[in-house]
């Protein structure tokens, strides 16, 4: 399929969707140095998971390739050209795309981040819209920004969005390069794509714990909650349903403080919950589930205390609120000089208040190590040794 009705812009949008339609967009892409991507996904939205929907890359010749992961059963010949070195990737917002790839198991090298590069120069919004609008006075038209991506056949208005989103990355990463290069903060630059270039992609450690409400349970409440929440996942992919829509969070933490209620009056006079769980079939695994994670605690010896609240800040002193103040003294210091956005590039509360509490002075950049320091000596500030690791500035 064909389209080459992007209004005001000769491009063609080739669409791929067979295995060789994709050697052959391999082939040609392969022969650039330079290639504007983005990547279309699912995350717990419309189905289960983190997935991809589809992929668009242009040269920047007038050729908008849009690739169907769906058709195509091995991406291979696109991962290996997104793990060329010597090829640059420009993405605008490019930390959930490498996440993807990362899943799928792509280590995309030679990012060049346009939003990141936005944020450097200080704008105050750094989206691509907003970028367009005042460097190019290009107004795009975002109304399929909501679109289902996973539903298929695409239309055309569908493609049209996708291919929007990379025809004009080549332009934005020329000016916006010019103007970094300009105020001599090409090192930051490059520090921050290496930075999102080690970015990996990992599952969330008790993630049952991360839902609203979950750390005031007891262990007792929390083990049952880990298992309800097990059992909601299942049926998610089971279902291919995001998984609260499955039992919305609420409810699954309320079910794990009173699991002793009646599943059937439970889940007939719960709201949100997805109409295939109250069937026959999925109360009773429910039921079942609920039963045997009760007799699990009970063998386990799963005390009904409630824990020590982990997420309790430190108590505050002097000796804290001295370390606050000076830091935040710094960082007011370096928004002057540099604006509020880019500052927050530099220096963030999170590095403030680990300080603040710890002493310890944690950050993972050079640059911003160089500014934080070179800033504080500037005001009399005597700051310890940055450690590396932990909080990033």
């Amino acid at each position: 399929m064909e389209f080459t009705t992007l209004s005001n812009n000769n491009i063609t949008i080739k669409l791929v969707s067979t295995t060789d339609e994709l050697r052959n967009a391999v082939s040609d892409l392969s022969a650039s140095q330079e290639l504007a991507l983005d990547l279309e996904f699912d995350q717990n939205r419309f189905t289960y998971g983190f997935n991809l929907c589809l992929i668009q890359v242009t040269a920047g010749n007038g050729v908008c390739y849009i690739i169907d992961p769906f058709e195509i059963p091995d991406l291979q010949p696109f991962f290996s050209l997104m793990e060329n070195e010597a090829i640059v990737k420009i993405i605008h917002h490019s930390n959930n795309d490498i996440l993807l790839l990362d899943k799928m198991g792509c280590r995309i090298r030679n990012v060049m981040d346009t939003d990141v590069a936005a944020k450097i120069l200080n704008y105050e919004r750094s989206s691509l819209a907003t970028v367009l609008k005042e460097e190019f006075e290009i107004e795009i038209d975002k109304s399929q920004q909501s679109s289902n991506w996973n539903k298929r056949p695409l239309t055309e208005q569908q493609l049209q969005y996708a291919a929007i989103d990379v025809v004009y990355l080549h332009q934005v990463k020329d000016k916006l390069l010019a103007e970094i290069e300009r105020v001599g903060r090409m090192h930051w630059l490059a520090e921050e794509n290496a930075l999102l270039e080690n970015l990996r992609y990992t599952e969330s450690e008790n993630p049952h714990l991360r839902l609203r409400n979950a750390s005031r349970l007891t262990f007792y409440d929390q083990f049952i909650l880990k298992a309800l929440y097990q059992f909601r996942e299942n049926l998610g992919k089971n279902l291919n349903k995001p998984a609260p829509y499955i039992i919305p969070n609420d409810a699954l933490v309320e079910l794990a403080s009173q699991p002793d209620v009646d599943i059937h009056e439970w889940l007939n006079h719960t709201k949100g919950i997805h109409g295939r769980l109250k069937s026959p079939k999925y109360e009773s695994k429910l039921s079942e589930a609920i039963v045997k994670v009760k007799k699990a605690a009970v063998e386990q010896q799963i005390s009904h205390d409630y824990p020590t609240n982990q997420f309790r800040r430190p108590y505050r002193t002097p000796e804290t609120e001295s370390r606050k103040e000076e830091l935040t003294k710094v960082q007011a210091e370096i928004v002057k000089q540099y604006g509020e956005f880019a500052g927050r590039l530099i220096i963030n509360q999170s590095l403030i208040n680990e300080y603040s509490y710890t002493g310890k002075l944690r950050c993972t950049k050079k640059y911003a190590t160089t500014i934080v320091l070179e800033t504080a000596a500037s005001l009399g500030i005597a700051l310890p040794q940055p450690e590396t690791g932990g909080s990033a500035a």
